[in-house]
């Protein structure tokens, strides 16, 4: 899941970008589609998320409208992406074999990088802000299959 949409980058506003808030529509607009999320995945065993501003904010609503578990700072979601950072979160991934729902809440183009690489090849899936993909993984051979993606302006109102 990526971090829903935030304020446009500003060294001014913030020298330091992991502190980059959501905006107010990213917020409300993240927040419709949290809502309907536990009518099409069921609840996972954990939630795991950067603690930059704006995808902490991102799982702190996912969590409260969908009821789910509070999330959990996970560090190597903290990451601008590159092959070190997915082989990271494949890693954590795989550690986590015995909770069979894992959320991750983070950022692109560390989220895309990972789920091309859990489909098999080189290719990046671009995520727009708020959006969510759903894989099934296989732990044991880091493969996954990809079996949703739904973007925010899937449950936007008219």
């Amino acid at each position: 899941m990526r971090h829903a949409r935030a304020k446009e980058r500003s060294t001014e506003a913030w020298p330091d970008d992991s502190q980059r808030p959501l905006t107010r529509g990213g917020r409300r607009d993240f927040a419709r589609l949290a809502m309907r999320l536990p009518s099409w995945i069921e609840k996972p065993n954990v939630v795991l998320a950067s603690a930059w501003v704006r995808a902490w904010d991102t799982a702190s609503i996912l969590c409260k409208q969908a009821k789910w578990p509070d999330p959990i700072r996970c560090t190597q979601l903290e990451t601008e992406g590159g092959t070190a950072a997915v082989n990271s979160i494949l890693l954590m991934l795989c550690t986590r074999v015995e909770q069979n729902s894992v959320v991750l809440v983070g950022h692109e183009p560390v989220l895309g990088e990972l789920i091309g690489r859990l489909l098999g090849g080189g290719a990046t899936v671009d995520l727009s802000k708020g959006a969510v993909a759903v894989l099934e993984m296989d732990p044991t051979e880091e493969r996954g299959l990809l079996l949703g993606l739904v973007p925010p302006q899937a449950v936007q109102k008219p």
